[in-house]
């Protein structure tokens, strides 16, 4: 079981890295400005927020296999669609493959929901360490894949054939859940949920926050590593412009790097950690952004991703693992969303920083993410590490 889930998570992303990459290509040549996929881009996030709080409370009231196994089939359906209007050249189907685009989303962000609420019932305890490091891994591996067949697709096929594509990944990752056995899923309620049963569900959830205010401070502390990934990506191509000249193959080396890292992660990963080494890993992450800060040698700064992928692969292992065991069964899919919720605005504010000061130079804003990187490290040693020792009450 613990295979297919794994088999699932690299076909998504496969799948994820290649329409999204295929998709601003696509935009980019339909109407020669990047601001009609930014525009795409942006709204993901208020996207993301309007799905995860119902995503989050219908997960807890389906079993969260239909919930995923039916995202994965929305996609492939919405890909098919966006293969058909690529054929017609109107301006009215460019409109379409926009909002086909932002429907993709909400698809997105209930699979992300409930493939995490799915984990515990699915990888036994003691693996659960191995498993989130395995399943970094091939989130990176995943992306690696989609972007870097997108070119060749395309030099040699349309974009037709190559959202096809991606609709069979998604039907794919669809059957592949739909076939897992899932342990401790209680009988379900109706999915049908009224805005004030909405409500409801998520003060419950914030009640048992306060009598267990540790799990806040985990849900809060996970959303780091996510942050610092994704700011990473901001300041990769303008690194690269700076110090290698904007040789293009360097992306592809500091990407690969921070992958082979994840590798590294998986490789040594434990059964079990402790507070102690999330910090040490913390420390980590915030020594290999300062090195790439400062540094001006192309073997430095290349270590630095590799180690820096590692640091932050340990940390999001440990981390995750342990919330997959704090989570109450009737409660995984609102944590879940309140997870990516927090996810989407640390985020934010990290992206909208980091920008600003890339405005000024590259190393200022691998500073920015080094800083981000060190106010998480100081919260864990101040409240964090309690925090991740604890179990439910």
């Amino acid at each position: 079981m613990k295979r297919r889930l794994l088999t699932a998570t690299l076909l998504t992303n496969v799948a994820d890295g290649m329409h999204t990459l295929a998709l601003g290509k696509f935009l980019f040549d339909r109407t020669g400005a990047v601001s009609s996929f930014a525009f795409v881009l942006g709204f993901d996030y208020l996207i993301g927020v309007l799905s995860q709080i119902y995503a989050g409370p219908i997960v807890d009231r389906l079993n969260p296999k239909l919930v995923a196994s039916a995202a994965g089939i929305n996609r492939a359906l919405i890909m098919v669609m966006l293969a058909a209007l690529a054929l017609h050249p109107g301006y009215e189907a460019t409109l379409a493959v926009v909002a086909l685009s932002a429907l993709l989303k909400v698809g997105s962000h209930f699979y992300k929901t409930a493939a995490f609420a799915l984990v515990p019932g699915v990888v036994a305890k003691e693996e659960q360490v191995r498993y989130s490091s395995l399943a970094m891994l091939l989130l990176q591996l995943g992306q690696l894949l989609g972007v870097g067949a997108v070119g060749v697709l395309l030099a040699r096929l349309s974009y037709s054939v190559v959202f096809l594509i991606d609709a069979g990944l998604f039907l794919a990752t669809s059957l592949i859940l739909w076939r897992l056995e899932v342990s401790g899923d209680p009988a379900r309620r109706a999915a049908l949920v009224s805005l004030s049963q909405v409500i409801k569900d998520w003060k419950e959830l914030a009640q048992g926050m306060r009598r267990t205010p540790s799990l806040f401070v985990h849900v809060a502390i996970s959303t780091g590593d996510l942050a610092v990934m994704a700011c990473l990506n901001l300041i990769l191509v303008p690194l690269v412009n700076s110090r290698f000249g904007g040789d293009p193959v360097w992306l592809s080396g500091l990407d690969g790097a921070f992958a082979a890292g994840a590798v590294i992660t998986f490789l040594l990963a434990r059964k079990g950690g402790s507070p102690r080494h999330l910090v040490g890993f913390q420390l980590l992450q915030v020594l290999f952004l300062t090195v790439i800060t400062v540094a001006r040698s192309r073997a430095a700064t290349t270590a630095s991703f590799l180690g820096l992928g590692a640091a932050i692969g340990f940390t999001n292992a440990l981390l995750t693992s342990k919330l997959y065991q704090r989570m109450p069964p009737a409660q995984k899919g609102r944590i879940s969303s309140f997870r990516f919720l927090l996810v989407s605005i640390v985020t934010v504010i990290g992206i909208g920083g980091t920008t600003k000061l890339l405005s000024w130079s590259a190393p200022w804003g691998v500073g920015f993410v080094a800083g981000m990187a060190t106010l998480f490290c100081l919260v864990t040693l101040a409240v964090g590490r309690q925090a991740f020792s604890e179990e439910m009450s």
